[in-house]
Parts: C-alpha cells; sequence; structure tokens
C-alpha cells in the first residue's frame, strides 16, 4: 500500500509541473500586444518591424520565437528583418526594389530613405544584388544603433554575405556582362559564381574573348556592329567613338577575326581605367588564329580572294590560307594560283584585259607599266595561259618588293643543284617532231630551250605557244638559219631582232638567249646580236645516226655537271625518238647558270 500511495503522489507532483509551465508559457506568449508594449520595448520592436515589413501583428507563436530569441541572444535586430525580408510571405508582395528598400529603411531608422539612397540600392538590386547589402549597410549606421537602444534589442550584423553582395559594382558590372553577351538576366547563383570568379583576379579580356565563342552568344546570330557595341560598352564603359568604329571595321573587312578587335580593345587606355575602378584584372586577348598573327598577310590575300572569287572568304579559309604561307612564305605564289586559276573564279574575268587588272590591283594596287600590259596581252591573246602568264608575274622582283611591305618575305635563295645539264633543241619549230618532244617533255616534267627560226614561229606558233605554257624557255637561232660569220654586222643584227620581234609578237616575252648557227661567231656577230650567246657542250649527232641507241649512249658516256646538250634536229624526228629514252637517265632540277638563271633544266643521276 505504501508503495502505491508513493505512486499516486508523484502522477499528482507531474501534473502540477505541467500546468505551471503552462501558465508560465501563456503569460510570456499570449499576452495582447498592447499589454506587452507597455511592459517590454522588445515587445514593441517585434511589433513594429511585423507591422512595417509585412503589415499585421505577429501570431502568438511567431511573437513567442522572435522574443526569446532576442532575448536570449540567438538573433539580433537586424537578423530578424533579414529573416522577415528574406520570408516568402514578404516576397510573394512583390515590392519593387525601390519599394523593398524603402520598407527596410523605414525598419531600420524610423524613416523614409531619401532619393539618393533609393536610386543607389534600388540600381544595386536591378542589377543582382540582393536587398541584403543594404541591412549590413544600415547595420552599421548610428540611426539604426538609435533605434535598437530605444527598443532595447541588439543591433547585430549581416554575416557572410553572398559574393554577388560582396562588391555592388562588380555585381552591377556581371549584371551587364550577362545583359551585352547573352541578352538575358542572371540568376543569383550565376551572380554568385561571376562575381567570385573576378574577384578571384580572373582576366577579363580573355574572358569575354571567349565568350563570343560560346554556343549561347554564336546563337544570338548578332552583327559585327553589335558585337563591337558590346565589347566596347564592357571593356571601356562607352561607346566606341566613329574612328575606333572605323579602325574596328577596316580590321574585320582586311579579314582579322573579332578576337583581333577585343585585342585592340583591350590597348585602349580606357579600359585599363575602367578594371581599376572595378577592381578586374584587365588581362590581355591571346591571339591563336593564324589570320590574326600577320596583318598585311591577311589583309593582302583576304583581298585576294575576294577579287578573285567575288566574295569574302571564310575564317577558316582565311586560317588555312595564312597558315600555308607563313610556314612556307614562297609559298604565297601557290596559294594566288590556287586562288585565281580556281575554275569557278576563272569565270569572273570575262576578258583577258580585265583578268591582268584585277591581278595587278590586287598585287601592285595600280597597273604596271604599258610595255608589261602589252606583252602579256599579246601573250594571252595567242593561246599562251593565264596560267603561265600568273607564273611569270609571280617571279617578277616587283612581286618580292611588294610582298615584303605586307611583311611577307617571298624571295627564295635557290640553292646551286649538283649534276646539272642544260636540254636545247635547234632549228625548230616543226610540229610533227617539236610537238612529239614537248609530248615526252611534259611526261618527265622536264623543260627545254628552244632555240627558234624566225621564219618559222608564225607556221608553227602552236608549238612556241605550247612550250611557253610547259615553261620552256624559247630561244632565237637567226631568221632563216643564216650563218652570221658570212654577214654584215646589220645583217646579224636584223636576223636577231627581226627573229625576237617575231617571239615577242606572239608570247610577249624578248627572248633572253640567242644560238648562232652552226656555233659561228666573230667580233662582229658579238658586237651586234644584242644577247648572250649558247652554245654546247655535247652535240647528240641526232640527225647523223639512224640509231636512237647510238646517241642515248653516246651521250651518257660522255655527258658531265655543267653540260648544255644540243640536238641539232627540232625538225628531225629522229630528235623526238631520241628524247624519252635519255629523259629516262635525269631528274628536273633548277638551273643556276648557264642559258638563264630561271631556266628549268635537268641533273643527270
Amino acid at each position: 500500500m505504501a508503495k502505491r500511495k508513493h505512486g499516486v503522489f508523484g502522477y499528482i507532483i507531474r501534473f502540477i509541473g505541467v500546468i505551471l509551465t503552462v501558465a508560465v508559457m501563456t503569460a510570456t506568449c499570449m499576452i495582447p500586444s498592447r499589454v506587452r508594449a507597455k511592459a517590454d520595448p522588445m515587445s514593441d520592436f517585434i511589433d513594429y518591424t511585423y507591422d512595417v515589413l509585412l503589415g499585421k501583428q505577429p501570431e502568438s507563436e511567431e511573437f513567442g520565437f522572435w522574443y526569446h530569441n532576442l532575448k536570449d541572444g540567438n538573433t539580433t535586430a537586424v537578423g530578424m528583418i533579414d529573416m522577415l525580408a528574406s520570408s516568402e510571405e514578404f516576397t510573394s508582395k512583390g515590392y519593387s526594389s525601390e519599394e523593398t528598400i524603402t520598407l527596410l529603411n523605414q525598419t531600420m531608422t524610423g524613416h523614409e530613405p531619401g532619393p539618393e539612397e533609393i536610386k543607389k540600392y534600388g540600381f544595386y538590386m536591378n542589377h543582382g544584388v540582393s536587398a541584403r547589402r543594404f541591412l549590413s549597410d544600415a547595420a552599421g549606421s548610428e540611426e539604426f544603433a538609435a533605434l535598437c537602444q530605444k527598443y532595447d534589442v541588439t543591433p547585430g550584423t549581416v554575416d557572410e554575405l553572398e559574393d554577388r553582395d560582396q562588391d555592388p559594382e562588380l555585381t552591377v558590372f556581371v549584371s551587364d556582362l550577362f545583359t551585352e553577351m547573352y541578352g538575358r538576366t542572371a540568376n543569383p547563383a550565376e551572380y554568385n559564381v561571376w562575381t567570385k570568379y573576378f574577384r578571384e583576379g580572373k582576366e577579363l579580356a580573355p574572358t569575354l574573348e571567349k565568350i563570343i565563342y560560346t554556343p549561347e552568344y554564336s546563337s544570338r546570330n548578332l552583327t559585327t556592329d553589335e558585337t563591337i557595341a558590346s565589347l566596347c560598352h564592357l571593356m571601356l564603359g562607352r561607346d566606341a567613338t566613329s574612328d575606333e568604329m572605323g579602325k574596328y571595321h577596316q580590321a574585320m573587312d582586311d579579314g582579322m577575326s573579332i578576337s583581333y578587335v577585343a585585342k585592340l580593345i583591350s590597348e585602349d587606355q580606357s579600359f585599363s581605367g575602367r578594371c581599376g575602378s572595378l577592381g578586374l584584372t584587365p588581362g590581355q586577348v591571346t591571339l591563336t588564329q593564324p589570320r590574326d598573327t600577320n596583318y598585311e598577310m591577311t589583309a593582302f590575300l583576304n583581298r585576294l580572294y575576294t577579287k578573285f572569287s567575288g566574295k569574302k572568304p571564310t575564317g577558316e579559309e582565311m586560317n588555312a590560307y595564312v597558315l600555308q604561307t607563313s610556314k612556307d612564305p614562297s609559298g604565297v605564289r601557290t596559294v594566288i594560283s590556287d586562288m585565281l586559276l580556281n575554275e569557278e573564279n576563272q569565270d569572273l574575268f570575262a576578258s583577258d584585259d580585265e583578268f591582268l587588272s584585277t591581278v595587278f590591283e590586287v598585287f601592285y594596287g595600280h597597273e604596271p607599266e604599258q610595255e608589261k600590259i602589252t606583252s602579256y596581252k599579246i601573250a594571252l591573246s595567242h593561246g599562251v595561259t593565264r596560267e603561265h602568264v600568273l607564273s611569270v608575274i609571280l617571279k617578277d622582283p616587283a612581286f618580292d618588293a611588294k610582298m615584303s611591305e605586307y611583311g611577307i618575305d617571298t624571295h627564295v635563295e635557290q640553292a646551286e643543284p649538283k649534276k646539272v645539264v642544260a636540254l636545247t633543241f635547234d632549228d625548230g619549230p616543226y610540229s610533227p617532231v617539236t610537238m612529239r618532244i614537248l609530248d615526252t617533255l611534259e611526261q618527265y616534267g622536264a623543260h627545254a630551250t628552244f632555240f627558234v627560226c624566225g621564219d618559222r614561229v608564225n607556221r608553227f606558233r602552236d608549238c612556241i605557244v605550247r612550250a611557253t605554257n610547259l615553261d620552256c624557255q624559247i630561244g632565237d637561232h637567226t631568221w632563216n638559219h643564216t650563218t652570221l660569220t658570212r654577214i654584215s654586222g646589220d645583217a646579224v643584227h636584223k636576223q636577231i631582232w627581226d627573229t625576237a620581234d617575231a617571239i615577242y609578237n606572239l608570247i610577249g616575252v624578248y627572248p633572253k638567249v640567242m644560238r648562232p648557227v652552226g656555233g659561228s661567231y666573230n667580233a662582229t656577230v658579238s658586237a651586234n646580236v644584242g644577247m648572250p650567246m649558247i652554245l654546247w657542250s655535247i652535240d647528240t649527232n641526232d640527225w647523223k645516226y639512224k640509231d636512237s641507241n647510238h646517241v642515248i649512249n653516246e651521250v651518257l658516256t660522255y655527258v658531265k655537271d655543267g653540260d648544255i646538250i644540243r640536238w641539232k634536229g627540232d625538225i628531225y624526228i629522229r630528235s623526238a625518238e631520241v628524247s624519252p629514252g635519255l629523259l629516262e637517265h635525269f631528274e628536273p632540277v633548277i638551273c643556276p647558270a648557264g642559258l638563264q638563271p630561271d631556266d628549268i633544266i635537268f641533273s643527270k643521276n
């Protein structure tokens, strides 16, 4: 029985304890606000904050929560304001940034903010900064300290601001970056990522340059002007002047990339000043595209392509052309030939005059001397190909000089080849023989010098035109195969220069060398021919022997470095029969001396 009484007593004690606890809580939490305010300023603060921010009085449970946390020091006045301003109930009211700042300032100072303050913080909030930045700044004010003293609450501070709230001006910049580059507003997570990115010292210029090539930016299909305007706004904080826009447009028109323009903008003094005011690291744009590494070369090739094709090259095409010429500057000739001789591009030039005008306008910016134009027109009108004429133009020293102005060194020092011999044919042309010889030369990729007689030039013009198109050399062999030592000086001059004129009038090029008939010359001949005389060191005697193998063996037995091999018969069928068998033993090289420095002849294996 004693044990049972003890148990009942225990239950009674517990029940009394619960009743007392409820009474205490009721006394604390359920007292009407107007009664609490008379007894406790902290209660007034809670009512006041709810009234300003939420337009109501707190529920009993809400009041109890805040009262105990403020009383026990678990939260501060600014902590309570921060949480209420971040609550769903507050945000659901849809206040504008300016209205939010007004309410927060009213809560923390007891009055509305001035217009400058509303403008400043409203602008920040409209550009990605949260209201907590205002709370942080206002929490340190004397007015807030006085209000907290009045209500007997601890003011407190806003701790652990988000990255976007650390530096409002930087966040505004990130907002502008998203507007300019992506055409949209950043979300809070993006604001935090990007402000942290720049605060850690990431460089602005290369960052913006990379954004230009992102899918999100590219998908907007902005014009060049819009891209340049965005870069100027972000990097310089202003619009580009008309002179600047002219410079940027010129660079783009010349084939440079938008990366190159970004680099130009980054070199403006305004850029470093802009970065300094925002605490940004400027950085430099690193140009990685081949076309951006040599402005002069790119501008030239871009102009070349545009003129020759009637359209602008793509960035990929421009990079490929520049890369090719960068690896081998002399290879610019190949690039030019590929562009100009493209079948589709050729259709743009209805006439040879237009072809020549375009070539010289692109190369030199003007037409060459009339004499050159005339000679090229003569050649083209008689069947010399545009490809050959172009190759002659590209070998002109004036071309190397002009390319050097573009920063392109096209001059190539030719190494002296070994075991060099020159192939020469006399007395022609004669179609049945000369054409067969040319077939063989073309088959082996070979070249030769044809010393022709003037009275045959127009009769067999197709032979000379084809030889010219195969880069063979046409030399002078008198007008009608006259032995020059038997005639006067004036007659010598006429024999040579009547032939030279006939050659010029056909292919637009005067012969550079001549060969006297039979190799006969004297002082009178030397004084009147007016050009180098080329003899020979090996005579095939192809006109004399009927056995082709005999001719081949004789040549191979005695041939040595520097020899000039003479086929007497450009008019004898035996010459055409001997040529293939002999050419099998030689490979093409560049002649360093002898006939002419630019002759293509053969080297013995």
